[in-house]
């Protein structure tokens, strides 16, 4: 294995990380309110705005997006393999203490039978909401699937598909995580052609709603048309579809296909609002795929809070897959 896997490994992990704690300053605010608050952009931690619920976090510290991409990472490096029993029982641990988690993964973490057959208590989650949930707290964790196997597409589809149903039952989840982790894995393995990368997520994602082509379709007309602030009315608390999961993959592929650097995709995506952690952090991944670390802005890593704690987890799984 050459150092270029390497450096597209710390890419990917840094690049969600920076996407994450950069995207925490326009986290649940409409496009309109991001523009009032950042008027001249957000290009520093020290920016960010800290009101009742980003004062939890400190400046360039990730939120439960890359903390959840962490236990999974975690337990691989643990076990060697995808475990799912092992990878709920670290997010269940991590849960007891940690801050941001979802209403999707809060429900399914409190079910009786979630540390010993989590598949089963995401699904019944899934079916009590009449399978309509598609939250995006999978796809968020995706990144570590693209990495893991990734010389073996088959292998990551399976372990991408096992992991996100830990937590989310819905074949819109699971589908985007698919085509998520391919589409990194397959830059791990040298593929540069961004059109290649999206046409074997429409294909992909075809197996598993349609509707994954249509998220894909509309990142390909623009970032506006993903609507990623879509419904987000903070003063009447109502937050719309913003936690899609088709709107987060719908800002990674937008990314990969638009983005000039780094620093312009997501200092786009996250000047969008809605769920902009989560929207920047899978971008980030997937532009540092594609870039490698070098590739992520320098700055903004460097200003992360633990990011020493990414090298040293990138050195590990090198190590594991080398």
């Amino acid at each position: 294995m050459s150092d270029a896997v390497l450096e597209r490994i710390k890419g990917v992990l840094y690049g969600q990380a920076v996407g994450d704690a950069l995207g925490l300053g326009t986290e649940f605010m409409s496009k309109e309110e991001v523009g009032r608050y950042y008027q001249f952009g957000l290009t520093r931690y020290g920016q960010i705005l800290q009101d009742g619920h980003r004062r939890r976090w400190a400046k360039g510290a990730w939120t439960d997006d890359t903390e959840q991409l962490l236990c999974v990472v975690d337990s691989l490096l643990a076990c060697g393999e995808v475990d799912v029993v092992d990878i709920a029982g670290r997010l269940h641990r991590w849960a007891l203490t940690g801050k941001g988690i979802g209403q999707t993964v809060g429900a399914v973490l409190a079910h009786p039978k979630f540390l010993t057959e989590p598949h089963e208590a995401a699904r019944a989650i899934w079916e009590a909401s009449g399978r309509k949930s598609a939250a995006n707290g999978g796809v968020m964790r995706t990144a570590a699937l693209g990495l893991w196997d990734y010389s073996d597409p088959a292998k990551v589809r399976q372990n991408g598909e096992a992991v996100c149903r830990i937590t989310h039952y819905d074949p819109r989840c699971v589908g985007s995580c698919v085509v998520v982790s391919l589409a990194i894995a397959a830059m791990l393995r040298g593929e540069r052609d961004v059109a290649v990368l999206w046409a074997e997520a429409e294909r992909v994602g075809r197996e598993y709603d349609e509707r994954i082509g249509e998220y894909l379709a509309r990142a390909n007309h623009s970032l506006a048309a993903l609507e990623l602030d879509e419904g987000l009315d903070a003063e009447k608390g109502e937050w719309g579809k913003i936690g899609y999961t088709l709107k987060a993959m719908g800002a990674g592929f937008w990314a990969l296909r638009y983005g000039e650097s780094y620093r312009q995709a997501i200092s786009a995506i996250v000047m969008e609002g809605g769920d902009a952690d989560t929207n920047a952090a899978v971008a980030g991944a997937m532009l540092g795929a594609r870039w490698g670390l070098t590739g992520v802005d320098s700055r903004w890593a460097a200003g992360l809070v633990g990011g020493e704690r990414l090298a040293s987890v990138a050195e590990g799984l090198w190590t594991q897959l080398k």
